[in-house]
């Protein structure tokens, strides 16, 4: 049976938001050792679209709308037999600007499903293969697409798919529901969130440009890291600082140096960090949109030592990751009008550009954290791996993605093609290592 249901305010804001500003798709890889089937991955993409609700829904088009309100919809079927064409396709020696096409091209979510695969032969371990799976950003957030990669693999495999820990329905009413529930406390919130705007009065800082070209799309660098970096990334440190915050520190350690380097300014620099909502009993399970989004600042003064950019990173990480904060989104979004005008939700994003800009973040950082295990991959000897990253794009043209699977850290950096060359790309890794070292050193 066929079910329709309205987006969630986050997916309706990404979906407008990337009409006008390009598409917001998610980066996931796997590497085999094998030589993949294609018909045999077709079959274990259909398997798990028909175990995740979203990964075969398409959107329903505004004509078709009742007329009662212009909210978007995803019209989810019972079940599907087949993939629409192109779906799942198949490359040999695929190049850096094949690799960006792949993940640049824009959804049409009402023809296509959100997500698409590439099979890169021979691009992965030992001769094996590749495997590329594109999300789109309004249907899956980066744990929601781990989670129908891990799906495919197992279907792939040919193991029996666990039906999610909760249905689709309950999980969006969950998230929903989360933090506070009136309009008085929801118009309270926003009050306190617009009353520390004057930390962000200032443009955020900008990275340093080298080698770009005029051109769309990313390069992708992506990095496992050793097993000493690893375990003093994962270990306990006594200021309480989580992964998370080190990574974040890191982070901005690392763009103030490459700015230093290139002679741009680097006062305040602020990072988009994505927030999973998801209760803790399902928090790595249900394929969907279930996150909000925080900004971590640090000032000159703040990056004068590690210490003192971690303590910075830990005070601001604390208060966001507060329930009430997290969903300030959804509560703000609930008292809008459920009916208004498609034209009006077309023009928000404009807002973006102009004035808005001091409101878009020098890069974003994602972190997925440690993937429930074991990691299968597609045949059982693979030495596990994930490659993933958020999308990054002209104003915060580095997105990094980490993700820990069976104790080891991948982490991925996205440069847009206008800011960075191939070997811009490469160094700026590299330092951001070199920084991620010294946080925990």
């Amino acid at each position: 049976m066929t079910e329709t249901v309205p987006f969630t305010p986050l997916e309706e804001a990404i979906f407008y938001i990337e009409r006008m500003h390009g598409p917001w798709n998610v980066q996931f890889e796997v590497e085999t050792t094998a030589g993949i089937d294609p018909a045999r991955l077709r079959a274990a993409v259909v398997t798990a679209c028909n175990v995740h609700p979203l990964a075969r829904a398409r959107r329903r088009p505004h004509d078709e709308s009742d007329g009662r309100d212009g909210r978007c919809h995803w019209v989810v079927p019972g079940a599907i037999s087949e993939l629409p064409p192109g779906t799942v396709t198949v490359a040999d020696d695929l190049s850096a600007s094949e690799t960006s096409a792949f993940y640049r091209e824009r959804f049409d979510p009402t023809a296509e499903l959100p997500f698409r695969i590439l099979v890169g032969r021979g691009d992965g371990q030992a001769d094996g293969d590749r495997v590329l799976i594109c999300s789109n950003h309004v249907a899956a957030d980066g744990v929601g697409c781990a989670r129908f990669v891990r799906s495919v693999c197992r279907a792939y495999r040919g193991e029996a798919l666990d039906a999610p820990s909760v249905d689709l329905g309950t999980a969006r009413a969950a998230v929903g529901d989360a933090g506070p529930t009136s309009p008085r406390t929801a118009l309270k919130l926003l009050g306190d969130g617009l009353r520390s705007l004057g930390t962000t009065l200032r443009e955020p800082a900008r990275i340093a440009g080298n080698g770009g070209v005029e051109t769309e799309g990313w390069l992708f660098e992506r990095r496992r890291l050793d097993a000493d970096l690893t375990e003093r990334v994962l270990g306990e440190r006594s200021e309480g600082a989580t992964v998370n915050d080190v990574l974040l520190a890191a982070l901005h350690r690392c763009i103030e140096a490459w700015n230093r380097e290139h002679g741009e300014p680097a006062r305040r620099i602020s990072v988009m960090m994505p927030l999973n909502l998801r209760p803790r009993e399902w928090f790595y399970d249900v394929v969907g949109m279930f996150t909000t989004i925080a900004s971590v600042s640090t000032r000159r003064r703040d990056r004068r030592g590690t210490g003192t950019t971690l303590r910075t990173v830990v005070e601001q990480t604390r208060r966001v990751k507060d329930r009430d904060r997290t969903t300030i989104p959804h509560e703000v979004a609930k008292l809008l009008p459920s009916g208004t005008p498609v034209g009006l939700k077309e023009w928000v994003p404009e807002l973006l550009d102009g004035l808005g800009r001091r409101f878009v973040d020098t890069a974003v950082l994602s972190n997925l954290g440690r993937m429930p295990a074991p990691w299968p991959g597609f045949i059982p000897d693979d030495d596990p791996t994930l490659w993933f990253s958020p999308p990054s794009f002209t104003l915060a043209p580095v997105g990094i993605g980490v993700a820990t699977v069976g104790g080891t850290i991948h982490l991925t950096g996205r440069y847009w093609r206008r800011t960075f060359d191939a070997d811009a790309a490469t160094s700026f890794t590299d330092r951001y290592l070199d920084c991620l070292e010294s946080v925990v050193r």
